[in-house]
């Protein structure tokens, strides 16, 4: 009876130990979950922040290779001998963007992997820039050497110039010390007679010639021997008259009416020219005659003559 009475006890005291054991389980389980929530939500947070960290990180490699872009927009337009090259950088710049901007955030490996390819792409830019300003440096010195030179040219072609003025100014002061002098030049009509008297005459009908008579001047620079002074005579009409043989004067053709052949020795003397008109009635008429004198391709006098 007894024994009956002692199991009864124990059946009784069993459920409170399985209610005990019960809330016991739920206690954990609930710090359980509540430190999984709290792990959960603490990583969660993390992963956020990481991916912010991460795209912030991407946009600042797409920022990056945006710079290099306009670098290279700004150097083709600056730059001309390596356009090909720089074009081809651009490109590389422009593939990487377009790659770039389809990676997910979250893809760590790709975003270092990339990051990698920029900075060999910025240190590629460094040693292209490096020969773009070698080479602007090399055009300005280029420039600066052509400026000079062009400087020198024209100064040397202004001293060429004057070098030439000068050397025609002496060509004219020698051709002109060259040139005789002529001074009391006297134009007469003039009839010889058979005798061989020549008589002067102012009527046109009694002249048979024209005569020119005239002192040649000093001139210790040109040298002695043989000269010819020519004659041009211009009737009333505006005719040359004479025998009319043609001499070059300054660079053109001059008819001429006569000549005289001397000896000049530099020292001064009288020299007389005689015209013969080749139609007396037609070239000897009443009017004035002027009458121009020519040496050594010059003028180097005129008169004139009135006939009644």
């Amino acid at each position: 009876m007894s024994n009956l009475k002692s199991t009864g006890a124990f059946n009784s005291s069993n459920p409170d130990k399985k209610n005990t054991g019960l809330k016991i389980a739920t206690g954990l389980l609930a710090a359980l979950l509540v430190i999984f929530g709290i792990v959960g939500v603490s990583k969660y947070k993390q992963f956020k922040n990481t991916q912010m960290v991460l795209e912030e990180e991407k946009q600042a490699l797409i920022n990056d290779l945006e710079e290099l872009k306009i670098n290279y927009d700004t150097a083709l337009e600056e730059n001309t001998e390596l356009k090909s090259e720089i074009q081809e950088a651009k490109s590389k710049v422009e593939n990487l963007i377009a790659e770039l901007e389809k990676v997910k955030a979250a893809d760590l490996k790709l975003i270092r992997r990339y990051k990698n390819q920029i900075y060999q792409l910025k240190k590629e830019k460094e040693k292209l820039f490096q020969v773009i300003d070698s080479l602007k440096e090399a055009n300005q010195l280029l420039a600066f050497e052509k400026d000079s030179l062009g400087q020198e040219l024209t100064q040397l072609s202004e001293t060429h110039e004057k070098v030439l003025e000068e050397k025609e100014k002496l060509a004219q002061v020698v051709s002109k010390a060259k040139t005789l002098g002529v001074t009391n030049i006297k134009v007469d009509g003039v009839k010889i007679k058979k005798n061989g008297k020549v008589v002067e005459t102012r009527r046109s009908k009694r002249t048979q010639k024209i005569r020119i008579c005239m002192t040649v001047t000093k001139n210790t620079v040109l040298e002695p021997g043989p000269q010819v002074i020519y004659a041009e005579v211009i009737n009333p009409k505006g005719q040359v008259i004479g025998n009319k043989d043609i001499i070059q004067i300054n660079g053109a053709e001059k008819i001429i009416s006569a000549s005289k052949d001397f000896q000049y020795d530099g020292q001064a003397m009288d020299v007389c020219i005689y015209v013969t008109p080749q139609d007396p009635a037609n070239e000897i008429v009443k009017g004035e005659y002027a009458v121009f004198l020519y040496h050594n391709g010059q003028k180097i006098g005129e008169s004139s003559l009135v006939l009644k």
